[in-house]
């Protein structure tokens, strides 16, 4: 099997924001209970609801944590590490979430 090629510091920078904004933003439309779009030439903003905005919640969920488990790939981190990485992961998915919620 190749070896994997080894992620330089800029690589690892911008795999660490994928992390952070995906976990941003999905806690986001979560804890908005969907997101609100605008078309691009004016015009009234559409909301989607929490059923549909719930795909795009996950996909960005599913983008921090695939970076998350590049990243922890790469430093050649433990199972237990990785197990740990992906419960702090969720943790800090609900705890954004509550953190965002409107009051």
């Amino acid at each position: 099997m190749k070896p994997s090629p080894a992620l330089t510091p800029a690589v690892q920078f911008v795999v660490a924001a994928l992390v952070v904004l995906g976990l941003i933003g999905g806690s986001l439309i979560v804890a908005h209970s969907g997101f609100e779009t605008s078309p691009r030439r004016g015009g009234p903003s559409v909301f989607v609801p929490a059923p549909q905005a719930d795909v795009l919640a996950a996909i960005m969920y599913a983008m921090g944590f695939v970076g998350l488990l590049a990243l922890l790939r790469h430093h050649a981190v433990a199972r237990l590490g990785t197990l740990l990485g992906a419960v702090l992961f969720a943790a800090a998915a609900v705890g954004m979430v509550a953190l965002l919620q409107p009051a």
